[in-house]
């Protein structure tokens, strides 16, 4: 799973799924329209050429997409937050947080998209896509 994401990477996302609901004793389940939908979105950014854009569309389609359309019995939020820090960390990016404000100023915005945003709603995608553009940084390695 780097940027493409392919049906065996999708089957991964519900084995991610599985495991943060039975850490917490949830219920498991999967809708794999809803979610293959997702990722066919996620992966219809592929013909971005800015690279930060093109990580940033699809991180916010990951993050949205998720925990608005609700593909998972339960653990939707979690399993979006977990797939993003994976997806940007293999593509040499980070989700940095500095204080526990900042932490929880992006928890409220994934709670306002899975509880209280509606089908027309423009602020779906928009309030996501603005916070990762302002919180996604790359990597940066040390060398000794």
């Amino acid at each position: 799973m780097f940027e493409v994401f392919e049906q065996k990477d999708i089957e991964e996302v519900t084995e991610v799924n599985k495991l943060i609901c039975s850490y917490h004793n949830e219920p498991v389940g999967v809708d794999m329209e809803i979610l293959n939908s997702i990722f066919d979105k996620v992966n219809s950014y592929n013909e971005i050429s800015d690279r930060r854009t093109r990580i940033i569309k699809k991180a916010t389609h990951i993050l949205a997409g998720i925990s608005y359309n609700q593909p998972f019995v339960e653990g939707n939020r979690r399993t979006s937050h977990y797939l993003v820090k994976n997806f940007l960390g293999r593509n040499l990016f980070q989700l940095r947080f500095y204080n526990s404000k900042e932490e929880d100023q992006f928890a409220d915005i994934l709670k306002r998209t899975a509880e209280e945003k509606f089908e027309d709603d423009s602020t779906i995608y928009s309030e996501v896509e603005k916070y990762l553009t302002y919180k996604v940084e790359d990597i940066k390695f040390d060398y000794l």
